[in-house]
């Protein structure tokens, strides 16, 4: 049996043990996608990280309690949801933790404090049109130390995260880090991070994010340095989505850096229908250009996502 499918029903059970109520969870997000590239076009089905997890919780007492997730990528399209080693299940945010007033620490594989500092501007995320085909610093790392604040005063934050550095072999545990400090409130969203030696790369982000009524405007902008080349680039994103009536997000996106291809920009816009609460139905066209001309694609996509 695969080994993380084992980890996962031993979380699974564990959970019940405690009487800690765990919850499973899932997203299946398909979408049937024309792409034209430089090699031709195609039709073809995707799932969009489609998922599957179980999380949960047991009180301590005195305002502490334990914390668990274990969640998987699954892939109902193709059966494979981790190409590159062939595997049927691939390791998504999964950790345990502990939550008090003083904030929570985690241990475990996560998305870092900097791919987390910008909320949902992305608004195409796990789609075609996610900023990571522009963008460096987009990371899910494993051998992971965690820790956030709780809120201070009206709306501050911040995170650490100590984590080992996959580039080189003899590496530990805070040769790498990625740190956030965030601000929210009904009205605004503003976050400031860096990452010092991830994945051969520092890099600084900054994001905003305002809602205006039913108007969402959302901007980052970065600078990356490659560590190894000491290469250095910047670039940007700018989203905005705007409700339709009371069941449809109308969608546009923009971002341009040369750090993963040269001359790099990628144009995205959507409509999002909201079926049911737990079900919405997508449309939407993404084009991505730049110097390589392999790498360019444009992508028209209809599909449903389901939560449970």
């Amino acid at each position: 049996m695969n080994r993380k499918l084992v980890i996962f029903i031993a979380l699974s059970f564990f959970g019940l043990s405690l009487n800690a109520q765990p919850e499973v969870y899932g997203k299946l997000w398909i979408s049937i996608e024309s792409q034209d590239t430089s090699s031709g076009s195609e039709v073809d089905m995707v799932s969009n990280a489609s998922r599957l997890g179980v999380k949960g919780s047991m009180d301590f007492g005195e305002g502490l309690e334990a914390i668990y997730q274990a969640e998987y990528e699954v892939d109902p399209v193709d059966g494979t949801a981790d190409e590159k080693n062939g595997r049927t299940f691939k390791q998504r945010n999964s950790f345990v933790g502990i939550k008090g007033s003083y904030g929570t620490l985690f241990l475990g594989t996560h998305d870092t404090a900097l791919k987390k500092s910008q909320s949902k501007i992305d608004l195409f995320n796990d789609l075609a049109g996610d900023i990571k085909n522009i963008l460096q610093g987009e990371n899910r790392m494993s051998d992971f130390i965690g820790y956030t604040t709780p809120t201070l005063g009206d709306g501050f934050s911040a995170t650490f995260n100590a984590i080992k550095d996959t580039e080189e072999e003899d590496s530990s545990i805070g040769d790498s880090t990625s740190i956030s400090l965030n601000y929210k409130t009904k009205s605004f969203y503003a976050a400031i991070a860096f990452d010092s030696e991830v994945k051969g790369y520092d890099t600084t982000r900054i994001s905003f994010q305002v809602p205006l009524n039913k108007t969402q405007i959302g901007i980052i902008y970065q600078d990356t340095e490659e560590l190894n080349s000491g290469l250095e680039e910047d670039g940007y994103v700018l989203s905005l989505s705007q409700k339709i009536r009371e069941k449809g997000v109308f969608k546009v996106q923009l971002a341009e850096s040369d750090m993963k291809i040269g001359s790099g920009k990628q144009t995205s816009i959507g409509y999002d229908y909201q079926l049911s609460k737990k079900a919405k139905a997508f449309v939407f066209y993404t084009d991505l250009s730049g110097d390589n001309l392999s790498k360019e694609k444009e992508i028209t996509a209809v599909g449903f996502e389901y939560k449970f």
